[in-house]
């Protein structure tokens, strides 16, 4: 499943970037083709970026579950090594 994200989002980011406005020159009807190609992109862009959202909003429900995982590993680990600890200085004194 992660290797869908991360299609996704790979085809999502060409898709963006292979659309660029460039001003070839200074004559009006370049301008107008200018003006056209972002009135173009502003409107497409919306429907990317709600996409874009739906999906970094997955990707950070699955990080906060795996950093509350990670948090409660480090918790139990903590409790390991300070029970190890007690030992230690039980056989010392």
């Amino acid at each position: 499943m992660k290797i869908f994200y991360f299609l996704f989002f790979i085809f999502i980011s060409f898709k963006s970037l292979a659309h660029e406005c460039v001003l070839k020159g200074t004559s009006a009807n370049d301008i107008t083709i200018y003006n056209a190609c972002k009135a173009d992109a502003r409107q497409n862009k919306p429907k990317n970026d709600d996409l874009n959202n739906s999906l970094l909003k997955v990707k950070i429900k699955k990080l906060k579950e795996e950093n509350k995982n990670l948090k409660n590993q480090l918790f139990d680990l903590k409790i390991r090594l300070n029970s190890l600890l007690e030992r230690v200085n039980s056989y010392i004194n």
